[in-house]
């Protein structure tokens, strides 16, 4: 019965779409499309507060959903930065774009049609124009994740990270977060793990024994943690050093952290630009590579793999690091904080074509 609903919503969609392609679309109109939040992520609204003389439409999940099939229908440009099914059963107008500005940096975990589980008849990911990578050498697996020609596939670079380029900027967050939690001079240990499971199974994470980690340090250090939005309703166990971080935004806590402890969490990339310690905490990595599957040789892994916590503990007791550096270079082709100039640029060139 839910396929038969689902079909019958996918239809009346398509319907109204097309009803709506008979309006002429405007050559100044920009869709912002949020299709998870009911907010814009970093890389979202950069974009919208780099867009000049232009009307902007932003939009947030699947609310009001005949006004935004009109603005999709009638807009030079659609903007959306992750997975977005209203989207995907839509004939993009032929003078209209699709760019997905994708929300992770580099490729870690297999997504889209690379998914061992994956329907490789699925329309999912096929309609996108333009989709901005951060490096030349994933251009190939993004190709084949969305099942689109690598000529659609930009490397423009990721335009969050170019924050991470501003040293003064970076210390002025910590130094604000310090401030706000009462850290002073703490070391600071940040825990950000990705999900585990699927819409079908539901969503969990792994077990993680926080106290046993937070407990083998001194006083001054903490054990701050945030996980994947899928897993809101999951807490650490309560204790003096641990904080929950859920509602601030990652890229700040990057900035207050010394070291972080993820997994197969693409928020790796981005913290390899700050040049700071990671450890990887994957007691199920070989599960994980057999069901799931990962872009990245373990070889290239930047920081220590670590298959119970007192491998973790030990880890970072000895400063035990990766190469950074290599690991960089492979993905992220520039390093220059420049990405939102060149991805403003081609949304311009873009917007410049006469309809």
């Amino acid at each position: 019965m839910y396929k038969v609903l689902q079909r019958i919503k996918r239809i009346f969609i398509i319907i109204l779409y097309n009803l709506f392609c008979l309006f002429k679309i405007n050559s100044k109109k920009v869709l912002i499309y949020s299709p998870s939040n009911d907010y814009l992520s970093l890389n979202l609204s950069i974009i919208k507060n780099n867009i000049k003389n232009r009307k902007v439409k932003v939009f947030y999940q699947n609310k009001k959903i005949l006004l935004l099939l009109y603005n999709i229908a009638t807009s030079k440009l659609i903007i959306t930065d992750d997975y977005s099914p209203i989207l995907y059963p839509l004939k993009i107008r032929k003078k209209a774009k699709f760019i997905q500005v994708w929300h992770a940096s580099g490729v870690f975990k297999k997504v889209g049609f690379i998914r061992p589980t994956a329907n490789k008849n699925s329309i999912t990911h096929k309609n996108y124009t333009d989709v901005i990578v951060s490096s030349t050498n994933i251009v190939n697996d993004y190709s084949e994740a969305f099942g689109i020609d690598k000529s659609k596939i930009k490397p423009l670079g990721t335009i969050k990270t170019d924050l991470f380029f501003d040293k003064e900027k970076v210390n002025k967050m910590s130094s604000a977060f310090k401030e706000k939690y009462n850290l002073g001079n703490k070391i600071i240990i940040l825990y950000a793990p990705t999900f585990r499971g699927n819409i079908y199974q539901g969503f969990s994470m792994l077990p993680f024994d926080g106290e046993k980690l937070i407990n083998s340090f001194d006083e001054n250090t903490y054990l701050i943690y945030k996980l994947h939005p899928l897993l809101k309703n999951v807490c650490l166990p309560q204790h003096p050093r641990i904080i929950d971080m859920f509602n601030e935004d990652t890229h700040e806590l990057f900035a207050l952290s010394d070291l972080l402890i993820s997994d197969f969490s693409s928020i790796v990339f981005d913290y390899s630009i700050l040049n700071k310690t990671m450890y990887f905490y994957v007691p199920d990595l070989n599960d994980y590579l057999k069901d799931v599957g990962c872009y990245v040789n373990i070889d290239l892994f930047p920081g220590k793999i670590c298959k119970n916590i007192d491998e973790l503990i030990q880890g970072i007791q000895k400063n035990e690091v990766g190469n950074l550096e290599a690991f960089k270079n492979i993905f992220f082709e520039y390093q220059d904080g420049k990405n939102t100039k060149r991805v403003v640029e081609l949304i311009y060139d873009i917007l410049k074509k006469s309809l």
